[in-house]
């Protein structure tokens, strides 16, 4: 187990994707009895601690031997009324994993059991965004409360702006005839009611008009936030991943690379560059799914095909979930590496290893 220095950064400007917040969960939703109905994990100190998605360094190889270049980080706060103190973290699957976790949380038997589950399923997926979480453990009969699920308060002001462009035909079709003088304040309010973690009144008149119910209400504004969501970190990344292409051509390889060297960043490259390609055409292709569902409710009326749509989503959050986990490390960990490397430059070995990490982190994914 190692030491992590303060946590209280993270609640302000973690991402979505990276990080999973219980101790904030835990905070702002303690009296909540779906909270205490429906926990994440069993274990009451697993269930407050900080769970995110880490991409090693070289220098970091050795602390997850059989692991890939993203692994699994449980962060438990020292002191959970001040997270400036900072905190203990161990990695799954690190070396003597399981007896540092028993030793932090001091169970064992079933209920510890079902939890290193849980954390098996958490690592096997490249993000840690509420849709992609939400629908891996579903499929594995888990069911935490949806408190659990919501999108960072970083990412939630980043993305505002874009849901009030996606959300106003809706919102204009939910008005009638005076929604093209929609009040801009509205229309913000409604998106922040989206975003917010409960399907609460203030999407009345969306539930109306999409004609949804109860659970079903509840899962259909969950569906609707998720393909919000990775459609602007679609375009977020998308614009990040087209520079990579160019910037690896750049970048300042110190020494003299030999020959098989060369051929094989060569090689690299153009791997990346094809399979930079394909994973923009597949998340477009799934995104269409969802805008021409929604063309067809804003233009033709056709709510109950929305409805279903919405309802029927989730199966495609795992592929998702899964492209735009790896492009967003890829893009955050390649705006590092090009920063360090255009001051000083890199080795070759350096730059085949990182080559040969995005070209298998934008392989496609086997089923």
């Amino acid at each position: 187990m190692s030491g992590i220095r303060s946590l209280s950064a993270l609640s302000a400007t973690a991402s979505t994707s990276r990080v999973l917040n219980l101790h904030m969960v835990s905070e702002e939703f303690a009296e909540d009895p779906q909270y205490r109905e429906a926990p994440f994990f069993r274990d009451s100190t697993l269930n407050q601690a900080v769970i995110i998605k880490h991409r090693f360094r070289s220098d970091e190889a050795y602390l997850v031997p059989s692991g890939g270049a993203v692994g699994t980080k449980i962060v438990f706060p020292l002191d959970r009324s001040d997270l400036r103190v900072g905190g203990q973290f161990i990695f799954i699957n690190e070396t003597g994993y399981k007896d540092s976790l028993m030793n932090v949380v001091g169970v064992r038997g079933e209920d510890l059991e079902h939890d290193l589950e849980t954390l098996r399923l958490l690592n096997t997926i490249p993000s840690l965004d509420p849709f992609l979480v939400r629908e891996q453990l579903r499929r594995h009969n888990r069911t935490p409360a949806d408190c659990y699920f919501s999108i960072s308060p970083a990412d939630t002001a980043r993305m505002l702006t874009f849901t009030e462009v996606e959300m106003f035909p809706l919102i204009k079709l939910a008005y009638g005839d005076g929604g093209s003088d929609l009040n801009p304040e509205l229309v913000g309010r409604l998106a922040n009611a989206l975003l917010s973690t409960n399907a609460d009144s203030r999407l009345e008149p969306l539930r109306l008009t999409l004609g949804l119910e109860g659970i079903q209400f509840r899962d259909g504004i969950f569906s609707w936030k998720g393909f919000i969501f990775y459609k602007w970190q679609f375009s977020e990344s998308m614009v990040a991943l087209s520079k990579i292409g160019p910037e690896m051509d750049t970048i300042k390889i110190k020494g003299r690379p030999d020959r098989v060297s060369k051929e094989l960043a060569n090689d690299l490259k153009k791997s990346i560059r094809e399979n930079i390609r394909a994973t923009a055409l597949n998340c477009s292709r799934v995104l269409a799914l969802y805008d021409d569902a929604f063309r067809d409710l804003v233009h033709r009326g056709h709510t109950a095909a929305f409805r279903k749509f919405l309802l029927d989503a989730p199966l495609l959050f795992v592929e998702l979930g899964h492209m735009m986990g790896m492009v967003s490390h890829i893009v955050s960990y390649w705006a590092y590496r090009f920063r360090v490397a255009e001051k000083g430059g890199i080795h070759i070995e350096e730059y085949l290893d990182i080559l040969r990490e995005f070209s298998v982190g934008l392989s496609p994914r086997r089923h």
